[in-house]
């Protein structure tokens, strides 16, 4: 088996810490603008729990979604109002510019018995000025296409808080996932540093044993070399911490300025490895579950949904009674004068509609075919999206079973590579060994616990990504 250079190592190290990480560069620039912009403020202090805490509250994302179940709210209470009594009050005022002229009888009145009553040139009809007010009230009594809209409302408002919960979960897992970059980015920083370090203290000494002659010139640039070639790895790990530090507060909706302080470390999560490892045995089909997906719940809300348009459709074809009272003051006169009680008469009128459908050029007969056709559709596309996600699940469980067995043999590599670096240093200081072999230990070591970080990162993300593909919230 081949060995794996310093540079591959520390590279996917670096790609799983800001790996899907679509910020470009400008991005990291605009944040050091801003931050010498700013006085000096005080980091916020976060751990795993807290930040998803403090992104259910900042997330614009999140905070759109909660308007969206408000508006369907909005939407249910207006409809429902519909089943309350209409009231408003009525005015209108006429001014008559030209009053109508009205004729009796044929064009000769005198030949007309009663011609002799009115003039040839007619009568003027109306008065000059007309006032109209009054209160009308309607309540529907039959409305049945009005009564399966309001389960129609329901299961929209239903789908809208199933979509915010949704949004929730992605939420959830996106910070967990960019809090775990963030700490694997940081650790890796930190053995590559102490690598750093290490290699520095080599090189002193060597380049002390050389001055006295101890040790050739050879040892003295190989040690030399292997500082500068450590040296671009920690730059490219510093960069790597602040561009996944800066995908973690736009995940959390904070601004790029703000400071943030974890004060939790990647080994940290060593042992609560321990405490999410997968079920085995005839418990591990029952122990995972789709049922609380929210693309599955959305689906089937939404075939509810076409389920109770097509019963409001349905509804169209009965027939509609509504009750209707109104009361109404006129006023008519050619002089505008309100005080002439005698001008003043009420009117009031209380009444039943009917209304019959019959026949509108089958159109709503088509508009049934239409919804259950709709709903055919959506049938199909759930059980599509369930042998999906069922299929998703299983490359999951998968997933978390070999970052298990991955993590236990990176473990066990750190074991071996601690001691085998602490056997390769002691000889080299007794002489019983070359600079070579101690670089090989070094380099296996580094290799060893950036496996390790790794290891511990990729379980956890598989965790993350199983609950999140069942749908779990993990915060009340």
């Amino acid at each position: 088996m081949s060995k794996i250079t310093l540079r591959a190592a520390v590279s996917v190290c670096l790609a799983w810490a800001c790996g899907c990480l679509a910020l470009p560069v400008g991005l990291l620039a605009q944040e050091v603008s801003q931050t010498k912009s700013l006085e000096p403020q005080r980091p916020i202090a976060l751990n795993l729990e807290e930040a998803v805490r403090l992104s259910l509250k900042m997330s614009p994302t999140l905070q759109a979604s909660a308007f969206g179940v408000a508006g369907a709210k909005y939407d249910q209470r207006k409809n429902k109002g519909a089943l309350f009594p209409t009231i408003k009050l009525t005015g209108a005022y006429t001014h008559m510019l030209k009053k109508q002229r009205v004729y009796f009888g044929s064009d000769d009145m005198a030949s007309s018995p009663m011609g002799q009553f009115f003039p040839s040139e007619g009568i003027e009809m109306g008065q000059t000025h007309s006032l109209q007010g009054g209160v009308s009230a309607g309540l529907p009594l039959i409305a049945p296409q009005l009564w399966a809209s309001l389960q129609l409302d329901k299961e929209a408002v239903a789908l809208a808080e199933e979509r915010a919960r949704g949004s929730r979960v992605d939420l959830e897992a996106e910070v967990r996932k960019a809090y775990m970059a963030v700490l694997l980015a940081r650790e890796s920083l930190r053995v590559l540093e102490a690598n750093y370090a290490n290699a520095q203290t080599n090189y002193a000494q060597t380049a002390a044993k050389y001055e006295h002659g101890l040790v050739a010139e050879y040892d003295k640039i190989r040690m030399e070399t292997q500082v500068k070639n450590i040296l671009p790895n920690v730059v490219s790990a510093q960069t790597a911490v602040r561009l996944s530090e800066a995908k973690l507060k736009v995940v959390m909706g904070l601004p790029l300025s703000d400071s943030i302080s974890l004060g939790e470390a990647l080994p940290a999560y060593e042992e609560q490895i321990f405490g999410l490892l997968p079920e085995s045995g005839e418990h591990a089909a029952t122990a995972l579950s789709l049922e609380r997906n929210s693309d599955l719940r959305s689906l089937g809300l939404q075939q509810r949904q076409l389920e109770a348009a097509l019963k409001v459709k349905k509804a169209a074809f009965l027939p509609t009674l509504s009750l209707s009272f109104t009361y109404q003051y006129n006023y008519a006169a050619d002089q505008l004068r309100l005080d002439n009680s005698k001008r003043w008469s009420p009117f009031s009128t209380l009444g039943l509609s009917l209304n019959v459908p019959l026949y509108n050029g089958g159109a709503r007969y088509n508009d049934l075919r239409a919804s259950r056709v709709q709903i055919q559709q959506l049938q199909l596309q759930r059980l599509a999206t369930q042998r999906q996600l069922e299929l998703g699940l299983e490359n999951a469980r998968t997933e978390q079973r070999n970052a298990l067995a991955t993590f236990v043999a990176a473990r066990d590599a750190v074991a071996s590579a601690s001691r085998g670096h602490e056997i390769a240093r002691v000889r080299y200081s007794s002489g019983a060994s070359t600079l070579l072999e101690l670089n090989d230990a070094e380099l296996a070591l580094l290799q060893a616990r950036l496996a390790l970080s790794q290891a511990i990162h990729q379980y956890m993300i598989s965790v993350f990504s199983l609950d999140e593909l069942q749908g779990l919230d993990q915060l009340p």
